[in-house]
């Protein structure tokens, strides 16, 4: 199964003594599904860069890729830590993710994360993806 869908990304980035960063994006994609887990693909901009984003949806787990512009794995399992990593020209990052809430429905996929960047808290994270049904 492929179908064209309309995505709606919301990220919230809380750090601790700031205000809380909200992002929205919303961009056309691809839902695709093979062997029981759905793939999410679409394209996006930051910062002058483009980036090819595809989200891969399991029962209980996720993961977040990115190429492009910039390199980046971001893997989510509930209440456990996972390893991802970040590259960006010649710098490389360590990722790290523990996700506190993670929901998947038919359109929509949300993950609450704490990320550490290397050893260093860097906030904690909610990502939001609804996707609808596309015009192609």
């Amino acid at each position: 199964m492929k179908k064209s869908v309309k995505i709606k990304l919301t990220t919230i980035i809380r750090q601790p003594g700031a205000e809380d960063q909200v992002m929205e994006l919303r961009s056309e994609g691809v839902l695709t599904e093979k062997n029981g887990r759905r793939y999410l693909q679409y394209d996006e901009r930051q910062d002058d860069l483009d980036i090819r984003t595809t989200v891969k949806l399991g029962e209980t787990d996720a993961v977040v890729m990115r190429s492009g512009g910039l390199q980046m794995r971001l893997p989510f399992l509930l209440d456990k830590e996972q390893t991802g990593n970040l590259r960006h020209g010649e710098e490389s990052f360590m990722l790290t993710t523990k996700a506190h809430e993670l929901i998947m429905t038919e359109s929509r996929f949300k993950v609450r994360y704490d990320l550490a960047l290397g050893n260093d808290f860097a906030g904690e994270y909610e990502m939001e993806i609804q996707f609808t049904e596309g015009t192609k």
